[in-house]
């Protein structure tokens, strides 16, 4: 795991300089910036890109993974994407044995170990529905830098969400038969992991993060609950959320300052309105987050915690059209910080992953009209 690294829809815990990052997140207010800037990024197709997660292993080892159509094909295929420190390209990955294939996450030990996870299926993945599509199998792919190398797990499902702790140790997390589906890397293979009992509504896991992980219950759009599980170090226990349940939630990711600071964003559903929705850990409880977006229709996707602050990304709708959202938390809760580059009412818009160079240099993915999508936020 690299230090000050969060990808796609879940976090990273910081494991270095935590005392001190703890008091300056405390202590400044994220002022909203211009200093966000595009950076061209290739769109293998013309009219059906989409990038879900990004982690930095180095100024120039930056890895984003998602999906694409080849034009004219009607079938998904798997696509990364390397920044070399002047440019970004796309990195061949082997076709899974689906009809479709995807990658919804990527997390990395160092530039020559990284690691994205997924699905490959008979049916269009779409993370908006309430399961996963027909045929889905879960997907691991392992890359030294240069080249991937695919294994496709046994049984059914999908993986949203890696944590790499370590060369020997990781967590891989998503959905099985309407059941959680967390899996842990010892160094050689990746093996389930008993999950908690969470009811009989199907459970899905969208974010992980060393001793945290994040998801939901139900379907959304439906009755859905947020969920969040804590690993004492010999299980995943589920976490008592007070939070108002006649309002559906869900959570996507989940990134972490220190062992008693940590972030969760995602989405609440009530009479008919979907906004913003975060958590915050204060070392006892889960304490909700104001964000402040007016606009109907708001996901948070990703969130990130850095040395300058606490930014979370995703979209919201405005007149009926997806657009690109940027916040930052300026102490009080999530405020826009809309960046450049980005036209507003353009279908097809979204940002729905965030990471953090060592230094505190944030990278954001996503895609704009169908096609690929990146910024970079210069500290």
């Amino acid at each position: 795991m690299i230090d000050f690294v969060v990808y796609g829809p879940a976090g990273h815990r910081l494991r270095s300089m935590k005392s001190l990052l703890a008091v300056i997140i405390a202590a400044s207010l994220v002022e909203p910036s211009s200093a966000w800037t595009v950076v061209s990024t290739p769109s293998p197709s013309r009219s059906s890109n989409l990038l879900r997660g990004v982690v930095s292993a180095g100024p120039d080892a930056v890895w984003s993974v998602g999906t694409f159509t080849p034009d004219g094909s009607g079938y998904q295929r798997a696509l990364t994407q390397h920044w070399n420190g002047t440019q970004w390209r796309t990195v061949a990955v082997p076709n899974f044995s689906g009809d479709h294939d995807t990658l919804t996450a990527v997390d990395a030990v160092s530039p020559g170990d990284v690691w994205t996870v997924g699905l490959t299926s008979t049916g269009v993945f779409d993370p908006a529905l309430p399961a996963y599509p027909s045929g889905a199998r879960p997907v691991v792919a392992h890359g030294d830098g240069v080249s991937w190398t695919v294994t496709e797990l046994p049984g059914d499902g999908y993986l949203t969400a890696v944590d790499m702790v370590s060369a020997r140790d990781g967590w891989a997390v998503g959905s099985t038969g309407g059941q959680a589906l967390i899996l842990r890397w010892n160094g050689t293979t990746w093996t389930a992991v008993p999950a908690p009992d969470l009811g009989t509504r199907p459970v899905h896991l969208t974010g992980v993060l060393g001793d945290w992980a994040v998801g939901y219950t139900g379907a959304l759009g439906g009755p859905a609950e947020a969920v969040i599980l804590h690993w004492d170090g010999l299980g995943w226990q589920p976490v008592r959320l007070d939070i108002d349940r006649t309002v559906q939630t869900a959570l996507f990711s989940v990134a972490a300052v220190t062992d008693q600071d940590a972030w969760a964003v995602g989405y609440s559903w009530a009479a008919g309105k979907r906004a913003g929705f975060a958590l915050r850990w204060n070392g006892r409880d889960w304490v909700r987050v104001p964000v402040d977006v007016p606009q109907e229709g708001t996901q948070l996707r990703s969130v990130v915690a850095v040395p300058t602050g606490v930014w979370a990304v995703g979209y919201h709708i405005v007149d009926g059209v997806d657009n690109a959202l940027v916040m930052s938390y300026d102490g009080k809760g999530f405020v826009k910080d809309p960046p450049p580059g980005l036209p507003q009412n353009v279908a097809g818009t979204a940002i729905t992953g965030v990471a953090a160079t060592p230094a505190g240099e944030l990278w954001a993915v996503g895609c704009l009209g169908g096609a690929t999508r990146v910024l970079r936020r210069m500290t």
